[in-house]
């Protein structure tokens, strides 16, 4: 393919397949209206959004990866940096009555959101050829215009294997020992850390995360690769298949046809479920958001209810209370008229008696290694649940 120039329909696209794939995170998924408004100017200014192959990347040259880590926080932590206020410097200066900034305090403005592409340039000392999203996610059009900005493409992969995760540790690079130092973070208050060193993937998601703790929530990373990382560890084809599930969203719309027939068919998935939304329960802790959703069983699954665990994603279900499919296999909710992707940080979405269907897909091979099942696996959030491959569990 080498480089291929996306229009704002692909974008959108994107932004229907990344829901609908993105197994409840990765962000929340803009309506069209909201979209157009972010997308519109930057097509008006000749902006191009090009994705790349991963096979043309040079080995030498790096890729960047912006890895923002964030969730929920108890209320007093979140109260204490809010990041969701009237606007950022008005926050600044509540905090100032109580916390006195210094003279040499420089409060960060719209630049300060480069700031972490610019610190790896130092760090690397060049220019990327290309960004790749950490995840799957609905909202991977923003790295498009991060790039198309830049004059460079996004690379067709991403490391958690067609779909999102909650951790910088579940990552497929991490799979293959890649090595994740140095990463550079900041924060939305103009604080700047560059880690150079870390053990493991999970001390860097640790370290990170508690940088997010005490951010509001959360905070914004930057880490890099070598094309020949990209190559050995990244998951080759995920943004084209990720619009490809949202195009067959689209034409199933316009036709009057089945949506999440289109979705399985299009993601080679499996339906896992159909019903009604019966609850939903979320707590923000930890920079995560944790909580559990129950889906009372309709049609075929007539008296069974489907329940499901997120840790910011979908981890583990169970049908009856008997495990069903769990990670690192990907599986999501949609609603079942329209096919979108719902959003575990979005609690309106799951409104009681909603239709909805659950579907998965196999996770992608670097997690079916051994070394990738020790890293995302049930056991990893506590459950004393052994993973079962999907394709035998809905056989």
């Amino acid at each position: 393919m080498g480089i291929k120039i996306l229009s704002k329909e692909d974008l959108w696209c994107s932004v229907l397949g990344g829901a609908a794939m993105a197994t409840g995170g990765g962000g929340s998924a803009p309506d069209y209206e909201r979209f157009s408004e972010i997308i519109d100017p930057h097509v008006e200014n000749g902006i191009k959004f090009k994705l790349e192959d991963v096979s043309s990347i040079p080995n030498d040259e790096y890729v960047f990866v912006a890895a923002g880590v964030g969730g929920g926080l108890e209320r007093v932590k979140r109260e204490k940096y809010m990041r969701r206020y009237t606007s950022l410097q008005d926050w600044i200066k509540e905090m100032d009555r109580v916390f006195p900034l210094p003279s040499w305090a420089e409060i960060p403005g719209d630049e300060w959101l480069t700031m972490p592409h610019k610190r790896m340039v130092e760090l690397r000392g060049k220019e990327p050829v290309a960004y790749m999203p950490f995840e799957l996610s609905p909202n991977n059009y923003r790295e498009f215009i991060r790039a198309g900005m830049q004059g460079i493409p996004v690379v067709d992969a991403e490391n958690t294997g067609n779909r999102a995760v909650p951790e910088v540790s579940l990552s497929t690079l991490n799979v293959v020992h890649a090595p994740i130092a140095p990463a550079v973070v900041c924060t939305s208050w103009g604080d700047m850390v560059v880690f150079e060193k870390f053990l493991s993937w999970q001390r860097a998601e640790d370290l990170i995360r508690h940088v997010a703790i005490i951010s509001g929530g959360g905070c914004a990373g930057m880490i890099s690769f070598t094309g020949e990382w990209i190559k050995k560890g990244a998951v080759d084809g995920s943004l084209s298949q990720s619009m490809r599930v949202g195009k067959a969203i689209l034409d199933a719309r316009e036709k009057g046809s089945d949506p999440v027939e289109a979705i399985t068919k299009a993601a080679n998935g499996y339906l896992l479920f159909e019903g009604e939304v019966a609850a939903y329960t979320n707590e923000g802790r930890d920079s995560f958001t944790w909580g559990n959703s129950w889906i009372k069983g309709t049609g075929d699954y007539e008296g069974k209810t489907f329940k499901l665990w997120f840790q910011n994603e979908n981890q583990i279900s169970w049908i009856d209370d008997k495990p069903y499919v769990t990670c690192p296999d990907p599986f999501t909710v949609v609603d079942r008229e329209t096919g979108e992707g719902f959003s575990n940080f979005r609690a309106a979405s799951w409104t009681q008696g909603r239709k909805v269907a659950v579907w998965g897909m196999k996770a992608a091979p670097a997690w079916r290694t051994a070394r990738g099942l020790k890293i995302y696996n049930p056991k990893h959030f506590g459950f004393d649940i052994e993973w079962k491959p999907i394709e035998e569990v809905v056989k």
